[in-house]
């Protein structure tokens, strides 16, 4: 099942299930404790329906917590599984706060067991949702270069913004190693390092990543395609020449 399609099923199953929960505990704590059946008298029997309304009650927990289990990351990454989580146990803390606090009628044992049930379902549903938050923020944070990303992890897109071969604005000296690694594996004719190694000499030390290094960059990407076997000798000449001459065209004159 596809992703967005497990999150909207989860969130379906677990809002229902947070509604059936929802409207079963309160029928509950307006009837406060009571009991029924067995050959005791007890002071406070059940009204009728009561049962009905405890199975409504457990159906609701179980469809919420299974929405939580469906979705793909749970609770522990951002997605349906940690809104599931906050909902239910903040929200619902959050109800039963409210209702203990608005509704004087509430038997005095009813009162009691909301007002401990919120106190202790607030904290563990504000805490999932912070750090939720906080999650997804510095997903947004990562992305936020427009890079798209590979399956494994590995950002694609234009090597400038990467910037080159470890993904960050490194120092003139690692450029220059660089191009001597290219040069000693036959990836780089003498003249095409040296042209090269000319860019990178007059580009300035710092500010913005030089065309030279986006050649680097590309052509050790071909050199590892060729390695590789996913491209053949001719086929990296090709694209190398198309690589020097394209940026040498396409790139500033200093």
């Amino acid at each position: 099942m596809k992703t967005a399609a497990r999150d909207i099923a989860s969130l379906v199953i677990g809002l229902i299930g947070i509604v059936l929960l929802g409207i079963g505990l309160n029928h509950v704590l307006d009837i406060g404790s009571c009991a029924s059946g067995g050959p005791y008298v007890t002071a406070r029997p059940c009204p009728e329906g009561s049962t009905a309304l405890f199975w409504l009650s457990l159906t609701g927990a179980i469809m919420w917590m299974l929405g939580i289990v469906a979705s793909k990351q749970a609770f522990f990454q951002p997605g349906a599984g940690q809104v599931l989580w906050t909902a239910g146990f903040a929200g619902g803390g959050a109800a039963l706060l409210v209702k203990v606090l608005t509704q004087p009628s509430m038997p005095p044992d009813a009162r009691l067991g909301a007002s401990i049930v919120a106190a202790v379902s607030i904290p563990m549903g504000l805490v999932v949702g912070v750090v939720g938050l906080v999650q997804l923020v510095r997903q947004r944070g990562a992305g936020g270069s427009g890079s798209p990303r590979t399956k494994g992890g590995a950002r694609t897109g234009n090597p400038r913004r990467r910037g080159g071969p470890t993904g960050a604005v490194r120092a003139p000296w690692v450029w220059l190693k660089a191009l001597n690694d290219l040069r000693s594996t036959g990836a780089l004719t003498r003249e095409e390092f040296d042209a090269l190694k000319a860019d990178l000499a007059g580009s300035e030390p710092e500010g913005s990543q030089p065309p030279a290094t986006d050649r680097v960059v590309l052509i050790r990407e071909l050199a590892g395609q060729r390695a590789s076997g996913a491209l053949s000798a001719e086929e990296f000449e090709a694209r190398k020449r198309s690589v020097m001459v394209g940026d040498r065209v396409g790139s500033p004159k200093r």
